[in-house]
């Protein structure tokens, strides 16, 4: 199942049986949903999506759960896709989208007490999400409540958790934004509130990236030969070089629980490093990026003489921008709308020889080091540039991310757990200004420290980058199996100290 035949499929919504909608799904959520069979034996939920944010509130906690609930039915009245799962049909042999609608008021007071839940506990957020919560059938919303800074003050925190398959992280933000916004109505409205009455709601069920952006469902000949190319060139890049991989425990064999650290530069820090950036024609991507690749380097074992790796990267985009109205709203947040790059990021570097006597990974602040800095975030630049500046790039994707999905089980038996990667890569998700997606404060509510992830199960790292009300945040996300909190917390240090050197900021 890692090729579709897009010509066959089928990815209108029908209703198959009263009150049942389905629809085949794209080669985007075929990923994630193969991703997550083909980790099914950890128990836990590859890629799995955790979007998080804070807020206070002047209230009573009954008045502010109200709102919120009442917050969560109008977003499904709006955006119903929040109430779809993936399913394997047995008899068609390949996965559908599913939606089910309301049969009756006790069935929406069912899916309501299922997937809004108030947890009640001494931690905090970001704790409860490193403590390995499950991930729910449906999109769920956790409400963490901690005890207030002030009478009469509510602070807390909430989390979306869902499938990969279902929703992406922009989309994740997106949906927590409306969120709030319907809450603040609902909060302020009080008992004058009116619930929707759900009866065409299906209406407006989102589509695939392939029918949101207008993809062709077959290739042309010259597309083809693209494929083709795009397939060699990534072959040949790591064919007989040394990848420079992210060190890791080799003793576990399978998946511990996702973890998430954070380190997030002052205001003045970041406005330093936007600064210059502008001037030098970067983007914060293109230095973060670079300064991976410059770590991943310093992090291999140094031998005898000197020797050349290879940095080996993808960038992720968000093709929102690419869709056509009003898929490219926040009326369609609970989408995977986003792609990968087809061809790689490569670039060679130089692993210096051993000295004797001097420790084997060195931080170098030196000119040459800003020099290397530089030309590497050339290569960087010209390939992001190349990926969005291509016109024809979104009629490629769905065959880039066919050609990474693995294979579904011909039997659908849950498969033997992969054998952990042995050259793990430290991918980057540029969230960009977050402001731009969350405003900061709904009606009543004041928001902060929005943020989202996805349940790492893999050997490498998981970096996301982003601003929020002028302060950059890198963070990073684990598995314990096969990395520490200080290893993932010192490769974000380093990551921030490398950039900021390098750019005189």
């Amino acid at each position: 199942m890692g090729s579709l035949d897009a010509g066959t499929c089928d990815y209108a919504w029908a209703e198959v049986s009263p009150r049942r909608w389905e629809r085949d799904i794209d080669e985007v959520e075929q990923f994630y949903a193969s991703l997550a069979k083909t980790y099914e034996g950890t128990g836990r939920c590859c890629f799995a999506i955790t979007g998080y944010i804070s807020f206070s509130v002047q209230g009573t906690d009954l008045a502010v759960e109200n709102a919120l609930r009442k917050a969560w039915v109008r977003l499904r009245f709006e955006n119903p896709t929040i109430a779809s799962r993936v399913e394997y049909d047995g008899q068609r042999q390949k996965c559908r989208k599913v939606y089910e609608a309301f049969s009756s008021p006790e069935a929406q007071n069912t899916w309501l007490q299922d997937t809004f839940r108030v947890v009640r506990t001494k931690t905090s957020g970001l704790q409860w999400c490193n403590s390995d919560p499950a991930v729910p059938g449906l999109p769920t919303i956790f409400l963490i409540k901690r005890a207030a800074r002030q009478r009469g003050t509510m602070n807390a925190d909430l989390v979306l958790r869902c499938r990969h398959d279902i929703m992406d992280g922009v989309g994740a933000l997106m949906l927590l934004d409306s969120l709030f916004a319907h809450a603040a109505q609902a909060f302020h409205q009080g008992d004058a509130y009116s619930i929707p009455v759900f009866e065409d709601e299906w209406s407006r069920l989102s589509p695939p990236l392939r029918v949101a952006a207008g993809i062709s469902p077959i290739l042309s000949k010259q597309q083809e030969a693209r494929l083709a190319r795009t397939v060699s060139w990534n072959a040949a890049l790591k064919k007989d070089v040394e990848i420079a991989g992210f060190p890791h425990r080799k003793n576990a064999m399978k998946p511990g629980k996702h973890q998430r650290v954070a380190i997030t530069l002052s205001t003045e820090s970041t406005h330093r490093v936007v600064k210059a950036c502008r001037a030098l024609g970067l983007t914060l991507n293109h230095a973060y990026h670079t300064a991976i690749g410059i770590i991943l380097r310093d992090l291999q074992k140094r031998q005898a003489r000197s020797r050349t790796v290879r940095y080996v990267n993808y960038n992720f985009l968000d093709e929102r921008p690419q869709c056509q109205e009003p898929y490219n709203t926040a009326s369609h947040a609970a989408s995977v709308y986003h792609s990968v790059s087809g061809e790689c990021l490569a670039v060679d570097l130089t692993v210096p020889a051993a000295s004797i006597g001097a420790p084997e990974q060195l931080l170098d602040h030196s000119i040459r080091r800003r020099q290397e800095f530089m030309r590497v975030a050339s290569a960087v630049r010209r390939f992001d540039l190349q990926n969005r500046n291509d016109k024809q790039r979104i009629q490629m994707v769905p065959s880039y991310w066919a050609m990474i999905t693995p294979p579904w089980p011909t039997d659908n038996a849950t498969p033997a757990i992969p054998v952990p990667y042995n050259k793990p890569s430290v991918s980057l998700s540029d969230l960009g200004e977050i402001d731009n997606v969350v405003s900061s404060t709904h009606g009543a509510f004041s928001l902060d420290n929005p943020w989202v992830t996805r349940e790492h199960l893999v050997t490498g790292l998981a970096l996301f980058l982003g601003t929020w009300d002028g302060q950059l945040t890198l963070s990073a996300t684990y598995n314990d199996a096969w990395h520490t909190r200080n290893e993932a917390l010192a490769f974000l240090d380093r990551c921030n100290v490398i950039t900021i050197q390098a750019l005189g900021a």
